[in-house]
């Protein structure tokens, strides 16, 4: 069973391996993800993904924001995007950091919306990504700061791995990586999503 275990975080690792467009490291990221068992009021029973921590894209200072933040999933994913499989959700706002007011140039906090992007997302990765986009009306997030992303999955997760390279970051006109610790979902342990009234497969048009 040590074995079984070891060879699946090692084919994890190799097909969660992100195929970015050529960028440069960021000056510093350091987020993680972990995944429990939601009680949220309307995902109860599914898998809560948070990720959460710190980054700095740019000296401080640089006059360039932050646009959006993707996190791999994996370049396959035979699960991730067939519906008979695996749902995911994302709450109406799916993420909040720090941010600045423009103008004014104050603190304030940031808000994204979520998505799923089972293609990549043209010209930056051809990996199936959750895309975290800003947004921007009187609040940006900066070119460092810390924030918090979440999304719901009917997927179980995988155990605690490094993922080098899972983070893009788009700041200004360009983008910048960094490594990504934590629980990913399985994308491989594929269990029908029951499609009996009530269930998650019911109701998987709902937005919230």
């Amino acid at each position: 069973m040590r074995y079984l275990i070891m060879a699946s975080l090692l084919i994890a690792a190799l097909v969660l391996s992100p195929v970015n467009i050529s960028a440069q490291a960021c000056d510093s990221v350091s987020i993680q993800v972990t995944a429990e068992i939601a009680t949220d009021p309307g995902y109860e029973g599914l898998y809560k993904y948070t990720f959460s921590g710190y980054w700095q894209a740019a000296e401080p200072g640089a006059g360039v924001n932050v646009s959006y933040f993707l996190f791999s999933l994996g370049a396959e994913c035979p699960c991730l995007c067939d519906s008979s499989y695996s749902e995911i959700y994302f709450p109406k706002t799916a993420g909040t950091s720090s941010g600045i007011h423009d103008p004014g140039g104050q603190p304030c906090e940031a808000k994204f919306v979520g998505s799923l992007l089972c293609e990549g997302k043209q010209g930056v990765t051809t990996d199936n990504v959750v895309n975290f986009e800003a947004q921007i009306r009187d609040c940006e997030p900066g070119a460092s700061g810390t924030g918090e992303w979440i999304f719901y999955s009917t997927m179980a997760p995988l155990p605690w791995a490094e993922y080098p390279n899972a983070i893009i970051i788009k700041h200004g006109g360009t983008h910048c990586t960094g490594d990504l610790s934590g629980q990913l979902p399985d994308c491989f342990e594929c269990s029908e999503v029951s499609t009996e009234e009530g269930s998650w497969g019911s109701i998987k048009t709902i937005y919230r």
